[in-house]
């Protein structure tokens, strides 16, 4: 099990306890997930951030030398059924990178979410992340709160999304409203004991 708290997202850790504490693979996915949308995103320098992605592709080609920083990914680079979806993974994030334009985000970060789930479906056939989840986790990563232009996108309604990332939902976008940008964890989780109950 990934143990250092600060290489997993909050909401990932919650459903690494409920659903996934024996399966390191998908928590190797989730500590790809997190490393993408905190370090390899184009905020100031879209040069610097293509040069980092190219560098980490080479390291997931070349699992026998991968550097000690993602060691965290062995157990996702080793299992020969992921590792041609890793790499599809890979790619469409070097699109979602800089999401300045809209359309072109939202189409490519669809691919990125399916072969998300890709993956986790083949490992687990229970459960799958929601498009919306993902993309306004990876906002929140970013410090985006502008998301009026999404507007269409986030009232569009999505079926059977897992409570733990609904709360998260729901949170994030009241957040946005009052222009908060911090969520407490201890918020989060009181509100997901809540929906847990009310399940």
């Amino acid at each position: 099990m990934i143990t250092n708290s600060r290489n997993l997202f909050f909401v990932r850790k919650v459903q690494v306890s409920f659903y996934f504490k024996k399966n390191m693979v998908i928590q190797s996915l989730f500590f790809l997930e997190y490393m993408l949308f905190k370090e390899y995103t184009v905020k100031n320098e879209s040069f610097l951030a293509n040069i980092k992605l190219k560098w980490l592709i080479d390291q997931v080609s070349k699992t026998d030398e991968m550097d000690k920083s993602l060691y965290n990914l062995k157990p996702l680079t080793d299992n020969k059924k992921t590792k041609k979806y890793l790499l599809n993974l890979l790619n469409d994030f070097s699109k979602i990178m800089n999401f300045s334009e809209k359309k072109d985000f939202l189409e490519n970060f669809k691919k990125f979410n399916y072969n998300f789930n890709k993956i986790i479906n083949l490992l687990n056939k229970n459960i799958r992340t929601s498009f919306k989840f993902q993309i306004l986790y990876f906002f929140y990563i970013n410090k985006f709160y502008e998301i009026k232009n999404y507007k269409e996108f986030i009232s569009k309604p999505e079926k059977k999304i897992d409570t733990t990332e609904s709360v998260f939902i729901e949170i994030f976008l009241k957040k946005c409203s009052l222009n908060i940008t911090k969520i407490s964890k201890v918020h989060y989780l009181f509100s997901l004991i809540k929906g847990l109950i009310k399940k």
